[in-house]
């Protein structure tokens, strides 16, 4: 009877380790193939991620010649604006300068005027030959002009 239980005991102890080296080649296994729909699945995400950065990377590049080209056209119109101001600059300066010129022209031409108008007026004078109607103003113009000339003595 001790045979039989040591026997029985035995038994148990080699089915329960055959059982238990079962039981872990499975876990080995399913821990296998687990780690390896892990490892396809990170690939797959590893390779999806490549290909995203390599799109990024593009986008950007893409981004870089849009903003360069952009910066330029910028830099050209703010140029071709800063030449404009100055050149409207000069031109104010240039209006400003013309037009205290015609001021000066206007009033130096005023002036004249009335000098002429007033000389013209304080030097008609009557003819003594004539005793009718004044002379017109083409005949006192020619006679004053006899008289500067020294054609015609007063």
């Amino acid at each position: 009877m001790k045979k039989t239980i040591t026997i029985i005991l035995l038994s148990i102890a080699v089915l329960g380790a055959a059982g238990w080296i079962v039981w872990q080649q499975q876990t080995i296994k399913e821990a296998e193939e687990k780690h390896q729909q892990e490892s396809k699945l990170n690939d797959e995400q590893l390779s999806q991620l490549k290909s995203d950065q390599t799109e990024m990377k593009h986008e950007n590049e893409d981004q870089k010649k849009k903003l360069s080209t952009m910066t330029k056209k910028l830099n050209k119109e703010k140029k071709a604006y800063q030449k404009e101001a100055k050149q409207r600059k000069a031109l104010e300066g240039k209006i400003d300068q013309l037009q205290k010129e015609l001021a000066t022209a206007k009033a130096t031409a005023q002036a004249n005027k009335q000098r002429a108008q007033a000389a013209r007026k304080t030097t008609v004078k009557k003819d003594p030959n004539v005793t009718h109607n004044p002379p017109s103003q083409w005949v006192q113009d020619q006679y004053d002009w006899g008289v500067k000339q020294g054609y015609i003595k007063e």
